[in-house]
């Protein structure tokens, strides 16, 4: 057989084996790939809240995290958040904002201590509260929150207030002067068919020796039910990749989030439509990847220091689960309900 009979040969096997594959059965469960969230306001608009935090100024490589109390001042006759805007110029490293049960009056610095420690988001939710918005590390302009029609979570008002717990670094050689504001829209809520609610997922006790590349990973087991709708990866700059993928089942270790994990030009946060169906296998894993080029030891923390945190929404609420994975010596994962 000359060469020309043996190419003819081969490219029809292969055409024949193409059409037996694509006519052998349905195809297996998929999944949608994630997208940046339009920049746009959500659909059917009625009301909404806002915020604007004090100027602060910062020196060059001066780095603080002030936080402040806002009266919730509602307008509008919906309490359902379809999404939102934060617009920053340079020094914000990343904020937290939350709601939670009303403590005074006013626009005021929170009190030192209790609502400045690491985990006084998560004590406002489970007084009642919600995350209402976590932002891209160092992102400078307008970072939108507009999710899919018909979903959108609730806020309560009457009683509450706004937390915002920021955390400001200059990584320029110039003051900077930052007065971040926040913007939120709701929804008529006859138009509502998907409830969301805020979920966070940890990677803790990791160290990554000077000048290496290294990754950490872990996975979770949850109860069927949870819909992811809404991802933000949060790592600092030393940051390369922030994965998650699908554990068990059919799926099982493939990517939803493959990510850089730090952008401060484009931003990190994803959208899913349709949401990630995670009772598809039992659960997450979930891994960082950063390049440690200092000379020193990077371990989990604020300043020069790293963290592996998926802040995000999903639904049902009842089905919605954050997770804390981490142990000295085994990956051991700590989850809880919204």
């Amino acid at each position: 057989m000359n060469r020309r009979a043996i190419f003819v040969f081969c490219l029809a096997a292969a055409l024949c084996l193409a059409c037996s594959s694509s006519s052998s059965g349905p195809a297996g469960p998929s999944f949608s790939q994630g997208h940046p969230p339009s920049e746009t306001p959500p659909a059917h608009v009625t009301g909404g809240f806002s915020i604007t935090l004090p100027d602060l100024t910062l020196k060059p490589g001066e780095e603080q995290q002030p936080c402040w109390i806002f009266p919730f001042t509602l307008t509008g006759p919906s309490h359902v958040v379809g999404g939102g805007t934060l617009t920053t110029t340079q020094g914000l490293h990343h904020g937290n904002i939350t709601s939670r049960p009303k403590t005074g009056d006013g626009i005021r610095p929170c009190p030192m201590q209790s609502d400045t420690q690491i985990g006084g988001e998560a004590l406002d939710v489970l007084a009642g509260g919600t995350v209402l918005f976590g932002s891209s590390t160092q992102f400078v302009g307008t970072e939108w929150q507009s999710f899919p029609p018909g979903m959108g979570y609730r806020v309560k008002d009457q009683g509450f207030e706004i937390v915002a717990r920021m955390h400001y670094l200059n990584v320029t050689s110039q003051p900077l002067t930052l007065a971040p504001k926040y913007e939120w829209y709701t929804i008529d809520e006859s138009t509502l068919t998907t409830e969301l609610a805020p979920f966070a997922w940890e990677l803790t006790n990791f160290s990554i020796p000077p000048h290496t590349q290294q990754t950490f990973a872990g996975s979770c087991n949850f109860p069927t039910g949870m819909h992811i709708v809404n991802v933000l990866p949060h790592m600092h700059k030393l940051g390369v990749e922030f994965d998650a993928a699908f554990m068990g089942g059919p799926l099982d270790g493939q990517k939803f989030l493959e990510s850089p994990g730090y952008d401060p030009e484009k931003g990190v946060q994803q959208q899913y439509d349709p949401a990630i169906d995670l009772s598809q296998g039992n659960g997450m894993t979930m891994s960082c990847t950063w390049n440690n080029v200092t000379d020193q030891t990077v371990t989990e923390g604020v300043g020069n220091n790293e963290m592996c945190i998926i802040f995000g929404y999903a639904y049902p609420p009842a089905q919605t689960f954050s997770a804390t994975i981490g142990g000295p010596e085994a990956r051991q994962c700590a989850w809880i309900a919204q």
